[in-house]
């Protein structure tokens, strides 16, 4: 038996960041669930195109795009994050249910529109309620543990829905989304909202608060940039891959891994380390060395692409918290909700936009410029930051 009561804030920490963090890793676990059964959902089952297989992810990703930043001042005019978190799992239940009786490709996507909507609505404000709570001497860590979450739960869910789909055919992955979603909803009834978003914000007051705030476009380029590279590489690694050589899929999960495995579990402890020092340092070190190193990739023989990749996850490890963390110091708690719908935003548009610079990059030059490019962005990015952040003290 310990001799060590718990305090209130002790056995309120699973309330305030660990089932928030469930909940980032249900909500992206099902995102990359229907991966590996897409073209026996899609092309075999609907009779569509590899053109619909594609569409079934970038229809959700505009609705991301343009629902984040909805759902973001909403919840902030209203001072309430929780009901909305709520009616996001829910409706995402319901649309991943109905999911499994679609039959046409035409009201797969328009249900997929609709489910990207609900969804972004959870998890996105999600991470408004995380980025609420008031013990800031923590707030690294808890971004680090957010981060985590969200890379583990993609990592996760391709491999899982792969087997689910081997055993049970094509839409049992939607089916097992639907459940999940479900659980989601009944744990999302558990959050705890904290008292400084309970009165809501007028829209003029959101408006103004974000426009006195022009540095918030730094952590959002930080995240369009990390979500175009992502992008990119889902087009052009598996190419590059292919080049050298190594096209098997066992061994383009073993490159992924690489990078995912630091990536994820590296986050709290960068996480800290932005407490210490503050968010500026990690993030143009960060942003530099990262640059340098992607921009390496497209000219890496493969005995050294393994490295590369490790590389790669341990310095965008570095990159994430810091940006939410100021994305956070940058907003207030009535306008929060809206910063991450921005921030998120700015990450959908990248990851929208990065297969379609990759494709134009390597048809252009090849595999060499399209990384230089990306990882040219980078540097440039950190450049700026360094100029933008040089006097700021609180940072």
């Amino acid at each position: 038996m310990s001799g060590h009561p718990q305090t209130a804030a002790e056995t309120s920490i699973g309330r305030a960041i660990m089932l928030p963090c469930v909940l980032l890793f249900g909500a992206m676990f099902n995102l990359t669930l229907v991966v590996a059964g897409l073209k026996e959902l899609v092309i075999d089952s609907l009779g569509g195109t590899i053109a619909d297989a594609t569409l079934f992810f970038s229809v959700e990703t505009f609705a991301y795009i343009i629902f984040a930043p909805l759902w973001g001042i909403l919840s902030d005019r209203s001072g309430r994050r929780k009901l909305f978190i709520i009616v996001g799992f829910f409706g995402s239940t319901v649309i991943y249910a109905l999911y499994t009786r679609v039959g046409s490709i035409d009201m797969l996507l328009g249900l997929r529109f609709i489910q990207g909507a609900f969804t972004v609505m959870g998890w996105s404000l999600v991470m408004a309620l995380v980025m609420d709570q008031p013990k800031i001497g923590s707030k690294g860590r808890y971004m680090g543990l957010m981060g985590a979450s969200l890379i583990l739960g993609v990592a996760l869910g391709a491999p899982v829905g792969g087997y689910i789909t081997r055993w049970h055919g094509a839409r049992a992955p939607l089916a097992a989304a639907a459940a999940l979603f479900a659980l989601l909803t009944l744990l999302a009834c558990w959050l705890r909202e904290t008292r400084s978003t309970r009165e809501g914000a007028r829209l003029k007051e959101i408006a103004e608060s974000l426009r006195s705030q022009p540095r918030l476009l730094l952590p959002y380029g930080v995240h369009f940039i990390d979500r175009l590279a992502v992008g990119l590489f889902v087009v052009i690694f598996p190419l590059y891959l292919d080049s050298l050589g190594a096209g098997d899929a066992a061994v383009r999960g073993r490159y992924l891994s690489g990078f995912l495995v630091p990536f994820a579990f590296l986050q709290f402890f960068t996480g800290r380390w932005t407490e210490k020092i503050g968010p500026a340092k990690p993030l143009i070190y960060g942003s530099l060395l990262y640059g340098l190193l992607l921009a390496t990739v497209g000219v890496a023989p493969l005995a050294l692409l393994g490295p590369v990749m490790v590389g790669l996850g341990i310095l965008a490890s570095v990159m994430f918290p810091p940006a939410i963390v100021l994305t956070s110091q940058l907003s207030t708690d009535r306008t929060r909700g809206s910063a991450v719908g921005g921030f998120n935003l700015a990450g959908s548009l990248g990851f929208a936009i990065g297969p379609i610079l990759g494709a134009w990059a390597y048809a252009t030059e090849g595999f060499a410029f399209a990384f230089a490019l990306c990882g040219g962005f980078e540097v440039l990015l950190a450049a700026l930051a360094w100029w933008w952040l040089r006097d700021w003290k609180e940072v």
